[in-house]
């Protein structure tokens, strides 16, 4: 752990060229370890008007795709753990509408190998339990295990299941046995705007959203998905990965084998759930295969280094300002700054 006051003066350079940049509005960055944190700061505004609020480490962020693995998964494992579930069982011995898909199993959802299409558009048309209803009859487009292809109906069809093992709603679910025993008091599902400060998103139907989701299918299905949809602000997960990795909830065997385990899908190399680091993706040029992490399309991101026990957490609302066009920018800054913080770190 060296030249870090160097390192950190990098961090707020690449953080801050990406407000300039108009990237993002503003943002959080944390960095830490398992016992302590070495940096936590907030750059910008909300929004891009100089009289937009200023954001703070409490700025509460819709999490996008991040929602994954800090909903879906811990609840896997908390299931795993009570003899509930298991990653080979068919989803049909769970949900009645997979009778005609009896080979795709909880492990190819997890994994992004189940054949499903990676979107749809059934938004469009449908909300609520009917579009849910659309969305668990999607029909895979290649064979089960065959290849890898990332998903958000894989997400939400894996919070149906987890519905219809515990007979709970999700976000309850979540909350009594995840959140609420770790001491999470920001994190969740449709968040209070009015004792959280939430920042603002995309337009839609007229307005910028706040404490809504930017994600189409999970604001059409009300707020709360399996893809996406979860709040939290920076300190409540770094509390939760500290929580899952420490043996709080599950022995941490289980949390092991969602981010150490490393499986082929087609030539494609994944953890379950969570991803391997990737020269092209957004975990930058140092970290190896003990790293897990994944991204957000809000601007969100966590990356961790297993052997070092380095975790960055990046929080931003870069679909504020755009939701396609600055894509790009936000994986180069991303790499950039898991450049700076993972070099450092053995």
């Amino acid at each position: 752990m060296i030249h870090l006051e160097k390192s950190f003066c990098e961090v707020k350079f690449v953080i801050e060229e990406g407000i300039k940049k108009r990237v993002y509005p503003g943002a959080v960055i944390l960095i830490g370890t398992r016992e302590k944190i070495l940096f936590l700061r907030a750059f910008g505004r909300e929004a891009p008007s100089k009289d937009a609020k200023t954001i703070t480490i409490e700025t509460v962020y819709d999490l996008a795709s991040l929602t994954k693995v800090t909903t879906v998964l811990p609840a896997i494992m908390f299931l795993i753990n009570r003899g509930q579930l298991a990653l080979g069982d068919p989803v049909y011995i769970y949900l009645k509408e997979f009778s005609d898909r009896k080979q795709i199993t909880i492990f190819h959802l997890v994994t992004h190998s189940s054949g499903m299409p990676p979107y749809s558009t059934a938004w469009r048309s449908l909300r609520g339990k009917v579009l849910l209803d659309k969305l668990l009859r999607t029909k895979p487009i290649f064979p089960a295990g065959k290849r890898f292809q990332y998903s958000c109906i894989n997400f939400i069809i894996l919070k149906a299941v987890i519905e219809a093992i515990t007979g709970t709603l999700f976000d309850r679910f979540l909350r009594e046995n995840i959140f609420a025993p770790l001491g999470l008091e920001c994190i969740g599902f449709l968040p209070d705007v009015k004792r959280f400060h939430v920042a603002p998103t995309c337009k839609r139907e007229g307005e910028f959203l706040r404490g809504k989701p930017d994600d189409e299918l999970a604001y059409y299905l009300g707020g709360v998905s399996g893809n996406a949809g979860c709040f939290s602000n920076a300190m409540d997960l770094y509390r939760l990965i500290n929580g899952l990795e420490g043996e709080k909830l599950f022995p941490k065997r289980i949390f092991e084998l969602f981010t150490r385990e490393i499986v082929d899908i087609g030539g494609v190399k994944t953890h379950l759930g969570w991803r391997v680091p990737d020269f092209s993706g957004s975990s930058g040029d140092f970290l190896d295969t003990y790293a897990y992490g994944h991204t957000g399309f809000t601007g969100t991101s966590i990356w961790v280094d297993a052997k070092s026990g380095v975790r960055v957490i990046f929080l931003s609302n870069r679909t504020r300002l755009s939701r396609r066009s600055t894509i790009p920018l936000m994986q180069s800054i991303r790499r950039k700054l898991h450049n700076v913080v993972f070099s450092e770190f053995r």
